[in-house]
């Protein structure tokens, strides 16, 4: 694995709204951070923010919008999905997907 391989996928409305947010700022040191909020109803939370890149981040470009993550956060969670729902963003790990891996507050898994 090389030091940056994180993937950010995201629904065309989020990439439009996030490059209205960001059409004003300098994308040379704007970024868009993917943090993880804490765990909620629906297993782990996250939100976004504009930061600057740490040296530990991962980072990813879609359209020219610059994501970065930290290294821990990333190593924890995987890739990320972003949609807009039109009331904000849904950002989720990927692999957190529809019943295709058993989360920790799984009471079926048949242990």
């Amino acid at each position: 694995k090389g030091l940056n391989n994180m993937k950010v996928t995201l629904d065309q409305k989020a990439i439009l709204t996030l490059k209205d947010i960001l059409k004003d700022k300098d994308p040379e040191n704007t970024k868009v951070r993917i943090y993880f909020s804490g765990i909620g109803w629906g297993g782990p939370s996250f939100g976004l923010a504009l930061d600057e890149q740490k040296s530990d981040d991962k980072t990813y470009t879609v359209e020219g919008i610059n994501f970065v993550m930290s290294e821990y956060d990333y190593n924890q969670y995987g890739d990320m999905t972003i949609n807009d729902t039109g009331f904000g963003f849904r950002v989720a790990p990927e692999n957190s997907g529809d019943g295709d891996s058993c989360g920790g507050g799984c009471s079926g898994c048949g242990h």
